[in-house]
């Protein structure tokens, strides 16, 4: 009988090759997009309108949930030395989980002061939201100006990051380009949504129709929930990053 020998260190060499070539196959393979991960982990609901309170507070539904909400925002500036600007929103949310609605309550602004029509002083964006009713206590968003998305990403939109806590749910939200044609434009038109340990959960959207797209997770309770009412807060946030 005859016997092959092989030295050891031909095979682990081969070895070696090999898991190389797959790593780097795996490195060339097309990341799936944000939209193809929000397909595969979240529901896509449009924003439906509804009979409000009144004129200047439209009724909307998302899925399951339902609500109202009224904002606002403003300009004011002084011979090109000096600009501010500000949102306030208010808004009323149902959430299945409570028989008690949810109002949330924002607002937040951003300005600076120029020289020959040149910033000198700039105050960045700071936008908090509180909420009462039918969440548990602490509930807040702190929404605050990022400084990221790249060169074009910048440009085409401001960029925003947020940290959400819902009782003992914590998610972040960050601008971030979800699908359609990237227009320059003067409001954050996209968002990921995100827990902590940055897996992803649920998104907001504005497509260019205009239409407000929601992304909740699918399965229902409390995280749905949580996602749902900071989803509602950036619909609710007229931002006011193009006013400068």
């Amino acid at each position: 009988m005859a016997y092959s020998f092989r030295p050891v260190w031909a095979i682990t060499t081969v070895a070696a090759i090999t898991l190389a070539g797959a790593a780097a196959s795996a490195q060339d393979a097309p990341q799936p997009s944000l939209a193809d991960r929000l397909a595969a982990a979240t529901d896509k609901l449009p924003l439906s309108g509804r009979k409000g309170s009144s004129l200047l507070r439209p009724g909307f539904s998302v899925g399951e949930y339902t609500g109202s909400a009224k904002s606002v925002g403003g300009s004011f500036g002084g011979f090109g030395f000096f600009h501010a600007n500000s949102a306030t929103a208010n808004f009323d949310l149902k959430l299945p989980s409570t028989d008690q609605p949810v109002t949330g309550n924002c607002k937040g602004g951003q300005g600076g002061i120029n020289l020959a029509f040149v910033p000198v002083v700039r105050n960045a964006l700071n936008y908090v939201c509180s909420y009462a009713g039918g969440v548990p206590p602490g509930t807040e968003l702190d929404l605050v100006e990022a400084h990221g998305g790249g060169l074009i990403g910048g440009v085409l939109e401001p960029q925003r990051v947020g940290a959400f806590s819902y009782g003992d749910i914590h998610l972040r939200a960050a601008t971030q380009h979800i699908s359609g044609i990237a227009f320059l434009g003067a409001h954050a038109v996209g968002y990921a949504i995100t827990r902590e340990d940055g897996v992803l959960v649920g998104g907001y959207q504005i497509t260019d129709m205009g239409q407000p797209i929601f992304y909740l997770p699918k399965a229902p309770g409390a995280e749905r929930d949580a996602v749902a009412l900071l989803a509602v807060s950036l619909y609710a946030f007229r931002d006011p990053g193009g006013m400068w």
